[in-house]
């Protein structure tokens, strides 16, 4: 069985124009044979039901892109119980491009009008305010607002919330900080090494602005200038991967436009997920211009890359701690291995002296965010979660460091302690 594979030299997904998506789909008997893909996916591990399994997911695939059939409602549930880890891609041994086929299936369902956008009726309200931000802030006020009356601690004691299928997201809600970012100007204090621009993407400036600020302030320590166009908008991740690829080309395009126009050496992402999807842009041929001018770095890879010896650290403040690392899916399951940055998470981290720095055990198992997973299937994403912290209460580390702010939003709202923190903060608090 895939004896073909002794001659595969490339990392890249492999194509077969004998079917409609152009991407090669493996034969269901070489998938019934191997079988490696269930060992790591989220949905497997929870059901140990091979409905939910990557290789019953890739023939439902098939049969959506290339019409070979209607496919029935439980095979339609257990596509969408998918949380789009990505494992499966890691491990399949014929290169299978499951995302890039889950992609092409969604978008051919949204057109037929087979599947909607979420199963929650304000699902493309939360679209619409994505991919406008002048939108989104109005909202933002309201939700500050919500946070400050104390309405929220009333309404969690009646089932208000429940009925309106609004508990999950509001148990994810962070505190909502309405300050912008946008537009300014940050220069460095010190000796200049360059100006980098930081894509904030569509919630972070107001649901993780600490981490926004702490790469500012980390930045300027190392002599770089950091700008923040007003102009950007939303990476297109989750138009992308709800099928709506139009939309998503739309900010893609978008948002390349905005950052060309700067005078910069870099630009800096710092959720993973975001880093993803702008590093997808230049595989899209619907886009006219699909390159940035400058490279794209994660903020992790750009202060390892740049990290200066004469930089003091208040290791003290850290020394005897320890901190647990959760690899976000984006950032551990990419497909070329050059493109995995985790690693920097880790090398970063173990510039505080006499910091414990250990990796979350189970780390190749998805925590169930997956997006806007964690709100539309709680029943996946919620177990998956217990999983994750179990593991983090068995280290006893004092932190649980992760660079995906929909990541770090789901794990935190199963802790008692906000002590999920992205690991450039840590860094941020010991520079004086």
């Amino acid at each position: 069985m895939f004896d073909w594979m002794d001659d595969i030299t490339t990392d890249d997904a492999l194509y077969d124009q004998s079917n409609q998506s152009g991407l090669y789909i493996p034969e269901a008997s070489d998938c019934m044979r191997c079988g490696l893909c269930i060992s790591g996916c989220p949905t497997y591990t929870l059901f140990q039901l091979e409905a939910e399994s990557p290789r019953s997911r890739i023939r439902t695939l098939d049969k959506i892109i290339n019409d070979k059939g209607l496919i029935s409602t439980e095979e339609l549930e257990h596509l969408n119980n998918c949380t789009q880890c990505h494992t499966c891609e890691t491990i399949c041994p014929s290169q299978m491009a499951f995302g890039q086929l889950f992609n092409q299936a969604r978008e051919k369902l949204l057109s037929s009008q087979t599947s909607k956008l979420g199963t929650h009726f304000l699902a493309p309200l939360g679209y619409k305010l994505i991919e406008h931000k002048n939108l989104f802030l109005m909202v933002t006020v309201l939700l500050a607002g919500y946070q400050k009356s104390g309405l929220g601690t009333l309404l969690r004691k009646t089932p208000l919330l429940r009925w309106l299928k609004l508990d999950r997201a509001e148990a994810l809600l962070p505190e909502v900080n309405l300050q912008t970012l946008s537009d300014h100007y940050y220069p460095t204090s010190q000796a200049f090494r360059g100006t980098v621009a930081l894509f904030t993407g569509c919630i972070s400036e107001h649901f993780d602005q600490k981490t926004l600020q702490a790469s500012i302030k980390v930045l300027n320590a190392l002599g770089f200038t950091v700008l923040v166009p007003k102009q950007q908008g939303c990476c297109g991740a989750l138009h992308q991967h709800q099928g709506q690829s139009q939309i998503a080309d739309q900010l893609a395009t978008h948002n390349i436009n905005v950052f060309n126009t700067l005078a910069i050496d870099a630009i800096i992402y710092t959720a993973s997920a975001c880093g993803l999807m702008l590093k997808e842009y230049d595989k899209k041929d619907s886009l006219a211009i699909n390159k940035f001018n400058v490279p794209l770095l994660d903020i992790t890879e750009f202060l390892c890359m740049h990290w200066p010896e004469g930089l003091k650290l208040n290791d003290a403040a850290l020394s005897g701690k320890s901190v647990a690392v959760h690899e976000p899916c984006s950032q551990r399951n990419v497909s070329k291995v050059s493109e995995k940055k985790h690693q920097y998470v880790y090398s970063l981290l173990e510039k505080v002296t006499g910091l414990n720095v250990q990796p979350l055990p189970d780390n190749q198992l998805c925590c169930g965010s997956g997006g806007v997973h964690c709100l539309t299937h709680p029943e996946i994403a919620e177990p998956l979660r217990v999983i994750k912290l179990d593991h983090f209460k068995k280290s006893q580390a004092d932190y649980l460091a992760t660079t995906n702010i929909g990541c770090s939003l789901h794990l935190n709202s199963g802790l008692a302690l906000n002590k999920v923190i992205h690991p450039v903060v840590l860094i941020a608090e010991l520079i004086s």
